[in-house]
C-alpha cells in the first residue's frame, strides 16, 4: 500500500500543481461570486480533493502510459521511464481508473458530474491514445476545454452540495479564451523532446526566427489582457477604478504585475529552464490571479447614483 501511494504521488507530481491549483483557484472564484461563508469551504474540501484526484489521475496515467518516448527525453524522472512502473502495470491502472472513477463520482455527486468526467476521459483518449490528434491549434484547444471540463465538474459538485448555488458562465468563457490564446507558453521548454518525437507544436512549426515573433506576440497578448481587464473593470456603468476598495486595488496591481512578469520573461529569458519556470510558476500564478480579479470585480456591488463601490 505504501509503495502504491508513493507511485501515485510520482505519477501525479508533474501536473498536480496545475490540477490542484485549478481546483483551488476556481473554487475560490466561485465562492467570491456566491458570497459563501468559510464554513461552506471547509465542508466541501474532502469532496473537492477526491474530484481533483480523479480528474488528475485519469489524465496522468493515460498520458504517461502512451507517451513513453517523449517522457524519456523531456521527463526522465517519471515512473514508467525511470523503471518504477512497467507498461503493463500502467495499462492496468489506466483501465481500472477510467472505469472506477466515473462510478465513484456518480455515487458522490450525480450522473451529470460522472458524465463530465467521462467526457474528459474521451477528450484525453482522442489526444493521447487514439487517434492522437497532433496539431498546434488542437493542443491549445485540448488544454482550454480540459480546464472548462474541470470547472464544469466543480460546478456540478457545488450545485449538488449547495442548493442555492448559481453557475456563472463568464468565468468559463474567460478561462477558455485565455488558454486558447496563450497556453502554448508551455511548449517552449519541451521543444527538445517534441522535436525528437515529431510532435507538431507551434514553436517548432515556426522555426527559430518565428519563435521570437511568437514570443513577442504572446507577450503582447498577455500584457494586453491585463490592461484590458483593468480598463474593463473601470468602465462598467457606475464603477470607477479610483473608488475601488484598497484590497481590490492591491489585487489589480498583482494582476498587472504578474502578467507583465510573464510577458517580460517570455521575451528576455529564452532558455529551457527559464521557460519551464515561466510556464509552471509565473504563467500559472498569473492565470489564477486573473481569475480571482475577474471574480472579485463581478462580485462588487455598485452605487447607482454615486458611481462608487460600497464598502
Amino acid at each position: 500500500m505504501v509503495d502504491e501511494v508513493q507511485l501515485t504521488i510520482a505519477l501525479l507530481r508533474s501536473n498536480w500543481t496545475a490540477h490542484c491549483g485549478n481546483s483551488v483557484a476556481c473554487l475560490l472564484t466561485r465562492f467570491f461570486n456566491a458570497s459563501l461563508a468559510p464554513k461552506h469551504l471547509r465542508g466541501l474540501l474532502p469532496g473537492m480533493t477526491i474530484i481533483t484526484f480523479a480528474f488528475s489521475y485519469s489524465f496522468d496515467i493515460s498520458n504517461q502510459a502512451f507517451s513513453v518516448e517523449e517522457d524519456s527525453i523531456n521527463k526522465p524522472d517519471r515512473p514508467i521511464v525511470s523503471g518504477r512502473l512497467d507498461i503493463k502495470g500502467a495499462y492496468v491502472r489506466w483501465f481500472l481508473s477510467w472505469i472506477l472513477f466515473p462510478a465513484l463520482i456518480y455515487l458522490m455527486v450525480d450522473s451529470s458530474a460522472a458524465t463530465i468526467l467521462i467526457l474528459w476521459e474521451l477528450w484525453v483518449l482522442v489526444f493521447y491514445i487514439w487517434p492522437k490528434v497532433d496539431h498546434w491549434i488542437a493542443r491549445n484547444v485540448f488544454t482550454a476545454l480540459g480546464a472548462v471540463l474541470q470547472l464544469s465538474l466543480l460546478d456540478a459538485f457545488l450545485t449538488e452540495a449547495l442548493p442555492d448555488y448559481q453557475v456563472d458562465t463568464s468565468l468559463t468563457c474567460l478561462l477558455f479564451s485565455w488558454l486558447v490564446m496563450t497556453i502554448h507558453v508551455q511548449e517552449f521548454h519541451d521543444m527538445e523532446g517534441d522535436r525528437a518525437t515529431g510532435r507538431r507544436t507551434l514553436p517548432l512549426l515556426l522555426g527559430s526566427r518565428g519563435q521570437l515573433v511568437l514570443r513577442a506576440t504572446t507577450a503582447t497578448i498577455i500584457a494586453g489582457t491585463a490592461v484590458a481587464n483593468l480598463l474593463r473593470a473601470s468602465m462598467y456603468p457606475g464603477r470607477n477604478i479610483h473608488s475601488m476598495p484598497a484590497d481590490m486595488i492591491g489585487l489589480a496591481g498583482c494582476h498587472l504585475a504578474s502578467m507583465m512578469v510573464v510577458a517580460i520573461r517570455l521575451i528576455t529569458m529564452r532558455w529551457k529552464e527559464a521557460d519551464k519556470v515561466t510556464y509552471k510558476y509565473c504563467y500559472t500564478l498569473a492565470t489564477y490571479i486573473m481569475l480571482l480579479f475577474h471574480a472579485s470585480i463581478e462580485k462588487l456591488p455598485i452605487e447607482e447614483n454615486t458611481g462608487s463601490y460600497r464598502s
